[in-house]
This record gives structure tokens, C-alpha cells and sequence, in this order.
């Protein structure tokens, strides 16, 4: 039979425990940041895709208009003011959402510019309960890429990237 050497020989050490602790600490930093340097124009317009869909089926559902303004770095859904209401017009609905790389909107008349929201807020796109959107082309930059995106009014919202 063998016998048992002294305790310690089993077992780790502690400047073993530190180097393994200190091992996984990086990797999991390093796995952290790959995950989060998601490029900031596809997340947008995956985002901004997202919230298109869900107000255009929103506005034919509930058969209400519903509204977006377009805010300084970022977007911000408006809705009818009720019947009786006091204040008549549109108001703000939820957050407001923020963009993560540079976004320029272009209506049929011209470029969109983003402003801040006012006590009578105007929605610069504008969805329709038969289905119909504002006319308009976005284009997302965001790490070096550009993702162009366009509603025609009824056809939904087309994206390519080059």
C-alpha cells in the first residue's frame, strides 16, 4: 500500500488560485467586449426595423394613426391624443429610443431633420391604420459600414448595405 505524503502535497496553492482566477477574469472581460462591439448600424437597423413593423401593424390593428418624431441622436413614438381629451395634437408614448451610430433621414421634400420635442409635438413619419407610411429613406453608418433603408408608402421598409 501507498502511503499518504504530507498535506501539502495535495491539494492547489494559493498562487495557483490566483493565476487560474485571474485567467478566467480575462477571458470573460475579453468575451464581454466581442459581444458588446456589435456594429452600431446594423444594430440600428435591426432596431429601427423592428419598431417599423410594430407601428405599421400597431396603426392597421388598432385603427389608429400612430407617429414617430425624430429626436437629436435618437427616435420617439407619438399616438393621437384621445377623443376629449384636453390637449389635442399627438403625444409621446414610452421612451424615447436612441440611435447608437449617426442616422440622416431623407423625406419626399427634403432631408428630416432631427429637433427636440416641444409642448405639440408633430410626428415626422406618420402611420396610417390602411397600411400606408410616410414616404422616407434612412441610411445607418456605424463602424465603417452603411446600411440604406426606404419606405415607399406602402411596401414596408427595404434595407441593402454596401
Amino acid at each position: 500500500m501507498e502511503r499518504i505524503g504530507p498535506a501539502s502535497e495535495h491539494g492547489f496553492t494559493l498562487l495557483e488560485m490566483v493565476i487560474v482566477v485571474a485567467v478566467i477574469a480575462v477571458l470573460s472581460v475579453t468575451a464581454t467586449f466581442s459581444v458588446t462591439q456589435r456594429n452600431s448600424g446594423d444594430s440600428d437597423v435591426l432596431r429601427f426595423g423592428a419598431a417599423y413593423d410594430r407601428l405599421r401593424d400597431a396603426a392597421i390593428l388598432g385603427h389608429s394613426a400612430r407617429g414617430v418624431a425624430l429626436l437629436p441622436g435618437g427616435w420617439q413614438v407619438l399616438l393621437p391624443a384621445p377623443p376629449g381629451a384636453e390637449a389635442e395634437g399627438w403625444q409621446p408614448n414610452g421612451r424615447a429610443q436612441k440611435f447608437r451610430g449617426e442616422v440622416r433621414f431623407e423625406g419626399a421634400s427634403g432631408p428630416i431633420f432631427p429637433k427636440e420635442l416641444d409642448r405639440e409635438p408633430a410626428p415626422d413619419l406618420v402611420f396610417l391604420p390602411d397600411g400606408q407610411v410616410t414616404r422616407f429613406e434612412v441610411s445607418f453608418i456605424g463602424n465603417g459600414t452603411l446600411m440604406r433603408c426606404a419606405s415607399a408608402g406602402f411596401s414596408g421598409l427595404v434595407c441593402e448595405g454596401t
